[in-house]
């Protein structure tokens, strides 16, 4: 782990169907994050594209190869050399060879002056019947992924997540106990009416449960008639405080990270020595930045 703080962005933005102006925005609160001084930077769950429907993405689904980068992944290329930061593109549509209906939700992590270092294709899908409010499958446009990812940057070790994964414990479980992660991404497009019951508690357990940082970068506002998402992005420190919040509107949430708040939050409580395991894990890739 690294010897002083390092600061991490989480942004939050309203996206759309319009590729092009949701790109701008990108590049607009990545340099925000950048002048800021974060090493890190987070973008939301469908940060690219947001549409109607799930199958609506495949018209801009890409390939996820630096040697020749698409419309999406070209900008957050531009970005990570731009501000000298670590850039997790928080999930974007990426081609599944064989299926022309469906593509992954991965999150793309680009390191400055190495390209794409890593990928975390979304594990759960959110299929759900809100009663009165929203029907949302995205199975029906997603190829669920089948492995957890950690990503060692700054000295730090991030554990990556997508949105609806926040709802299942035993994936954070793994990238702490096995990944050794300290710090646990996740960038979502809560809705709003989850988002208002669940957001917060559900990433401040996580933070206290793992005794790790979460930095929650979340969609917000009003995409479509038939999407609203909740924002609230936010950073959680290792005993479950917010240390950071921005409720709505574009922008960008920043905060340092201490190392030495992990290290004596899990000192004090050796949760990690008690931990009992259970069940098979699924595999665990960890990539150096």
């Amino acid at each position: 782990m690294p010897t002083s703080p390092v600061t991490v962005a989480a942004v939050q933005l309203c996206a759309t169907d319009d590729v092009a102006a949701n790109l701008a925005t990108v590049r607009r609160l990545g340099g925000e994050a950048g002048a800021a001084g974060a090493k890190i930077i987070v973008l939301p769950e469908c940060f690219a594209f947001l549409g109607a429907k799930e199958g609506d993405k495949m018209a801009h689904a890409e390939v996820v190869d630096d040697a020749r980068p698409g419309p999406i992944l070209t900008p957050l290329l531009e970005l990570a050399a731009s501000t000298g930061a670590v850039v997790i593109g928080g999930g974007m549509p990426e081609t599944v060879p064989g299926d022309a209906a469906r593509a992954y939700n991965t999150a793309v992590v680009v390191a400055p002056g190495r390209g794409v270092i890593g990928r975390y294709r979304k594990l759960h899908l959110f299929d759900v019947d809100l009663p009165g409010r929203a029907v949302l499958r995205e199975s029906d446009g997603t190829v669920a992924g089948d492995g957890a990812l950690v990503v060692a940057a700054h000295g730090l070790r991030l554990g990556v997540s997508i949105c609806y994964d926040l709802r299942f414990p035993e994936l954070y479980r793994r990238l702490w106990r096995d990944g050794q992660a300290d710090v646990l991404l996740v960038p979502a497009a809560f809705t709003a009416h989850t988002g208002a019951a669940h957001w917060h508690l559900l990433l401040r357990a996580r933070a206290v449960e793992d005794q790790c940082y979460v930095v929650a970068a979340g969609q917000w506002g009003q995409h479509n008639p038939k999407r609203r998402s909740y924002g609230h992005s936010l950073i959680v420190d290792p005993w479950g405080t917010i240390v950071a919040e921005r409720d709505e509107g574009d922008g960008v949430v920043v905060a340092a990270l201490d190392p030495a708040l992990v290290a004596r939050t899990r000192a004090e409580m050796p949760c990690g020595a008690h931990a009992v395991t259970l069940g098979a894990p699924p595999p665990l890739t960890v990539v150096e930045a």
